[in-house]
């Protein structure tokens, strides 16, 4: 196993965290091979090359797997369709069959880039125009993992998409989405909220409060086992957030995801920035970047950061959870940057 360790100064100002090493090893993970580990002193990310690319686990140092890893297609590759599996994946909106269904399971291109940062290259996808690449780094500074994700315009005409980015949590937690409020006496501040055809607004998983939206997937029933086609387990709803954040807790490990939010832009599935669907197998906690139309050659842009918290409770009340995720929120609030398309 190949280990590269970046060692970073110890200490920094007051109330920061140390500084640490970050390393980079090369390890078989369930099965796949050329998978990359990635680790700071606060958590712990498996990056799946064989196929992808994936990021099928994500730890806090010491803990437990937080994404749902489907046992069934572990290991697998080469398959002619697109494969669930689990973890995280970069897909494309809006969703269609034709380019967002393209299959991920052929062996991606992977180097590491001024010893710190993993890049990760995927097969080209004709049928949808694009090339997918993501770039993953751990700070030296904190529990974050930075992520950017890269959508290349391939062909030879623009394409029009907004990356998605779509973490499927293990079971058991709670999801929470912000809602925003505008001001009370404006006659256009409305907000959103987005509904599937297969949600059910009385569905006893969510929690609809003023300012926050949760999801507990503790509370999803199971479908007969024998169901065809959508099943009754399965839900789905989207926000138009522009506070650029989404949680997820289970076992007391809060996961925050941040990511950018473009004023004015146009965004999928009826403006949404942030969706989470949920069945009694896994949640999805998503996030998408605005619709922008790609050149020839050029790209598409998506960072997001991602932060790990162990030993976190939250209460259910709405009001207080959302006081409780405020220091939270304060903490990971650093510049993402914003989707970009941008010539090479």
């Amino acid at each position: 196993m190949a280990v590269l360790c970046v060692a970073a100064a110890a200490g920094g100002a007051a109330g920061e965290e140390a500084r640490t090493a970050v390393t980079i090893a090369r390890e078989t993970y369930r099965g796949w091979p050329d998978t990359f580990r990635l680790t700071n002193a606060w958590l712990d990310a498996r990056v799946v090359t064989a196929i992808g690319p994936r990021i099928l686990d994500l730890r806090a140092a010491g803990g437990d797997n937080l994404f749902h890893v489907r046992d069934a297609e572990a290991g697998g590759r080469d398959e002619p369709q697109w494969m669930f599996r689990g973890g995280w994946r970069l897909w494309v909106a809006p969703e269609t069959r034709a380019t967002t269904y393209v299959p991920d399971n052929a062996a991606c291109h992977a180097e590491i880039v001024d010893g710190h940062t993993l890049r990760v290259t995927a097969p080209p996808q004709p049928a949808a125009g694009i090339q997918k690449i993501v770039e993953l780094q751990p700070a030296d500074d904190a529990p974050c993992l930075h992520v950017r994700s890269r959508i290349r315009n391939i062909g030879r005409t623009p394409v029009t998409y907004a990356a998605w980015s779509l973490s499927v949590m293990r079971p058991g937690g709670r999801a929470l989405v912000p809602l925003d409020v505008g001001p009370l006496d404006a006659f256009d501040a409305t907000r959103k909220l987005i509904l599937w055809s297969y949600a059910e607004i009385d569905d006893p998983r969510y929690r609809f409060g003023d300012r926050l939206v949760q999801i507990d997937h503790g509370k999803v029933a199971a479908a007969p086992p024998d169901q065809p086609g959508r099943r009754d387990d399965e839900s789905k709803l989207g926000v138009d957030s522009a506070q650029g954040w989404a949680a997820y807790l289970v076992d007391r490990t809060l996961y925050i995801k941040r990511f950018p939010y473009v004023a004015r832009a146009t965004y999928p599935d009826g403006g949404a920035t942030i969706e989470v669907y949920s069945s009694a197998e896994f949640l999805e906690l998503e996030n998408l970047s605005p619709l922008t139309t790609i050149k020839p050659g050029a790209e598409l842009t998506y960072p997001e950061d991602w932060w790990l918290f162990p030993n976190v409770d939250l209460p259910t009340d709405d009001a207080a959870a959302l006081d409780a995720l405020q220091p939270f929120v304060a903490r990971t609030r650093n510049v993402v940057g914003t989707g970009t398309t941008q010539h090479r």
